[in-house]
C-alpha cells in the first residue's frame, strides 16, 4: 500500500487545536506501529496497527542531511536495518534505501543473532522475497512524516520530538524548529500530540507552532507529579511511564488529579495485560504498546467505550482478523462431503496471535475458511495444526473429484502466503 505523498499547504496556522483529550478515549496507541509485532516506524506496521483496531500512532522524528522529517526511534540505523550510521549524517535517499525490517523477529521485535528463518521481513524491502499481499517494497522502509501524515489525515498520531543524542541539545532544538516549520505548513492541528523527553526543545517547539497541543518532557512531568506545579503552557495530556527510574508515575491519584485539572493520561509503553487491566481501572485515556493486538484484546474483552474510527482509518475495532507473520502452510487435503478439509500446518517459533484464512481455488472459482493456531508457536505447546472446513460450490466440487487437486492457499491476515496445488485424498 506504498503511499502518495500530499500535503497540503497553509501560509500559517489559522486556528488553536480543540481536540478532547480526556473524551477522546480509550486509545489504543501503537507504539512505533506496535514495534513488537511489526518492522516499527514502517508503513507497513501503522498501516497494520490500524487494521488491528489501533487508535492512534505514536512515532519519533529525526532529520536527515538533506532536511527531511523521518521517522525511527533510534538517531542512527544499526539497531533496525541492514545499514549503519546516524540519520543526521544521511540523505532520504542514503536513509529510504535500506531495509527497515531487516533485524525485525514477530512477537519479539528487533533482535540480533537470531536464525535467518526468524527474520520473516526481511528481503522485502530490497526485493529478495514478495511483501505481503497489498503492501509494496516501500512499505518496508524508514518512512516520512509527510508519507505517514499524508496517509492518515485525521487519524490521531503522537510526535515526538528526538535528537542525535540526549546530550546534542543543538539538534533536539533543530528538529523541533523543522516540526514546527512542517506542521505550520501542513495546516492541521485536530488530533495531532507532540512530546519530547527535552524540556528545551518543546519549549521551542510551542515558541513557533503554539497551536498544536503538547505532552510534557520530564521537568514538566515531575514539577507536577512532586509540586503540583502547572504544567507548560500548551499541555493537554501527560503521557507517562508507570514508573520512572524506580520511582512511581502513575497511579490512581495521578490519573484523578490530571483529570481534574483538564489533562489526559496516555502510559507507555504497556504490554502485559495485567497492566493494561489495572490502568483501565484507573481510567486512563490511552495506552502506549508495542503490541496492539494484545492491548486490543484486552480492551475488547472489557467492553471499554472506544472513540469513533476516523474516515482515513482501515480496519475496526475488536477484529478477528489479526496475526502475526506466522509460518503457516497447506499440507493437506480431503473431501468431507460438500466441503474441503484442509490441514494447515504451523512451523515458526513466533509468540504470538496465528490467524488467517484457507483459500481454495477451482473451476475458476474460489472459497474461504478461517484458520486460527492460538498464541503460542508449537515449540512453546501451541496446536502444530488446524483442519480447515472450506465449504466448496457444485462446480469446484466437480472440478476438485475430477482432477483429484485443488489450489490451496494458507494466508495469515495482513502477513505472508503460502500454498500451491495439493492432491485431494
Amino acid at each position: 500500500m506504498a503511499v502518495a505523498v500530499v500535503v497540503g499547504a497553509c501560509a500559517s496556522p489559522a486556528f488553536a487545536a480543540n481536540t478532547d483529550w480526556t473524551a477522546l478515549r480509550t486509545l489504543n496507541i501503537a507504539h512505533q506501529g506496535g514495534e513488537n509485532e511489526a518492522p516499527q516506524s514502517t508503513t507497513y506496521a501503522l498501516e497494520r496497527a490500524l487494521r488491528v483496531g489501533a487508535d492512534m500512532l505514536e512515532v519519533d522524528v529525526h532529520t536527515t542531511v538533506d532536511g527531511e522529517l523521518v521517522v525511527n526511534h533510534d538517531a542512527t540505523v544499526d539497531r533496525t536495518t541492514n545499514g549503519s550510521g546516524r540519520i543526521y549524517d544521511m540523505t532520504l535517499e542514503q536513509v529510504q534505501a535500506l531495509d527497515a525490517a531487516y533485524k525485525l523477529v514477530p512477537g519479539d521485535g528487533v533482535e540480533a543473532g537470531r536464525p535467518e528463518s526468524e527474520y520473516a521481513y526481511r528481503g522485502v524491502r530490497t526485493g529478495e522475497r514478495e511483501p505481503p499481499r497489498g503492501f509494496a517494497a516501500d512499505d518496508f522502509r524508514i518512512a516520512t512524516l509527510a508519507e505517514v501524515i499524508a496517509a492518515y489525515p485525521d487519524v490521531p498520531i503522537n510526535i515526538e520530538i528526538k535528537g542525535a543524542a540526549d546530550s546534542d541539545f543543538a539538534s533536539f532544538q533543530r528538529n523541533a524548529e523543522a516540526l514546527a516549520t512542517f506542521l505550520n505548513a501542513l495546516g492541521r492541528s485536530e488530533g495531532i500530540m507532540v512530546a519530547s523527553f527535552n524540556d528545551a526543545a518543546l519549549q521551542r517547539f510551542h515558541e513557533l507552532a503554539p497551536q498544536i497541543d503538547l505532552a510534557p518532557a520530564i521537568g514538566g512531568v515531575a514539577a507536577y507529579k512532586l509540586s503540583g506545579t502547572p504544567p507548560p503552557e500548551g499541555t493537554k495530556a501527560f503521557q507517562v511511564p508507570i514508573e520512572f527510574n524506580g520511582v512511581s508515575v502513575t497511579d490512581q491519584e495521578f490519573v484523578d488529579r490530571a483529570h481534574g485539572d483538564g489533562f489526559g493520561v496516555h502510559v507507555w509503553t504497556i504490554n502485559d495485560p495485567a497492566e493494561m487491566n489495572m490502568l483501565l481501572d484507573w481510567g486512563v485515556d490511552g495506552i502506549m504498546t508495542a503490541e496492539p493486538i494484545r492491548l486490543e484484546e484486552v480492551l475488547c474483552e472489557r467492553g471499554v467505550a472506544r472513540p469513533p474510527r476516523p474516515a482515513s482509518a482501515p480496519g475496526r475495532h475488536c477484529t478477528d482478523k489479526a496475526s502475526i507473520a506466522c509460518d503457516v502452510e497447506p499440507a493437506r487435503a480431503k473431501r468431507d462431503g460438500g466441503r474441503l478439509a484442509v490441514t494447515v500446518r504451523r512451523h515458526d517459533e513466533f509468540a504470538g496471535r496465528c490467524a488467517g484464512t484457507v483459500s481454495v481455488k477451482a473451476g475458476g472459482r474460489r472459497a474461504r475458511a478461517p484458520f486460527a493456531l492460538g498464541e503460542l508457536p508449537p515449540a512453546e505447546g501451541g496446536p502444530a495444526k488446524d483442519v480447515v472446513r472450506v465449504k466448496l460450490s457444485k462446480p469446484m466440487r466437480r472440478k476438485v473429484k475430477r482432477d483429484s487437486e485443488a489450489k490451496v492457499t494458507a494466508i495469515p491476515y495482513l502477513a505472508f502466503a503460502a500454498g500451491g496445488k495439493l492432491p485431494v485424498g
